[in-house]
């Protein structure tokens, strides 16, 4: 009769903790005060696959694995296992059955951001040298380009023209939860075949916006924002963000919009 070795012990011993293991773990787990940076949701916006650092990440999902392992065998039953080269089958098993998820924990602890929606309107610099008639058809142009009723929003519009002393593009601004806009970015980057959504506001804040310089002007208006959803018309309004300065450069990073969030509707199938 053969002799039975250690290594076949430790093997042995090895398949049975694995077959005891639950169907899934969360080995990452976000501490208290974790969140996206402004950076994190800008690569997240971009798709950029280095949203969070590998290093950090790594190591978390470690401490995880060590705490179930902890929990399933004592010390001197690790020690055998590993003794014995048993031991990282149980480890690799544990971190196949992974669910985490980091990013949406990070999210769901990210408090609200501020968002720009560019339109297709642009208002025009030195509203100063505007003739009341000049100034009446500006602020019919950023109306039509917002798909608004003028005569609803005439008094805000004819602001935003003349407050808008450089000139900039036409945006909407709110501030609201990050992960429902990042689902919403992922039906359309990430699926050929997802259908054209639609996304509006109801009563939402206006702003006109020089990136160049750093002003501008935003106005609350009435009415529903109805536009086909574009992510690349999507900037979280970040310090020192992309193409320029953004409204939070302008206003500081506690700036809360009037308006609300928007909603996405995307058509179900015909």
């Amino acid at each position: 009769m053969a002799d039975i070795l250690l290594s076949d012990l430790a093997q042995a011993a090895a398949d049975r903790v694995v077959s005891r293991l639950d169907e899934k773990y969360r080995l990452i787990h976000i501490e208290r005060g974790d969140c996206l940076t402004d950076e994190q949701v800008q690569k997240l916006f971009a798709d950029d696959e280095d949203v969070l650092d590998i290093d950090w990440e790594s190591e978390n999902r470690w401490h995880g694995t060590k705490h179930v392992l902890e929990n399933l065998l004592a010390q001197e039953a690790r020690n055998f296992l590993e003794e014995h080269d048993a031991l990282n089958q149980v480890i690799e098993a544990i971190e196949e059955r992974d669910e985490s998820d980091p990013i949406s924990d990070l999210m769901r602890a990210t408090g609200d951001k501020l968002f720009r929606y560019r339109l297709d309107g642009e208002a025009r610099a030195d509203p100063w040298r505007f003739s009341d008639e000049e100034t009446e058809d500006a602020a019919r142009t950023l109306g039509t380009a917002a798909g608004l009723d003028f005569w609803d929003n005439a008094g805000a519009l004819r602001e935003l023209v003349a407050h808008a002393s450089y000139g900039g593009g036409l945006y909407v601004l709110w501030r609201g939860d990050v992960k429902s806009v990042y689902e919403a970015v992922g039906k359309m980057r990430w699926n050929d075949r997802a259908p054209e959504s639609t996304m509006q506001w109801t009563d939402p804040e206006l702003l006109v916006l020089d990136q160049l310089s750093g002003s501008g002007h935003s106005v609350r208006v009435r009415g529903t924002v109805r536009v086909t959803f574009d992510p690349d018309r999507l900037s979280p309004d970040t310090l020192r963000g992309p193409g320029g300065y953004s409204w939070t450069d302008v206003v500081g990073g506690g700036y809360q919009p009037e308006g609300g969030e928007p909603e996405f509707i995307t058509p179900g199938p015909e």
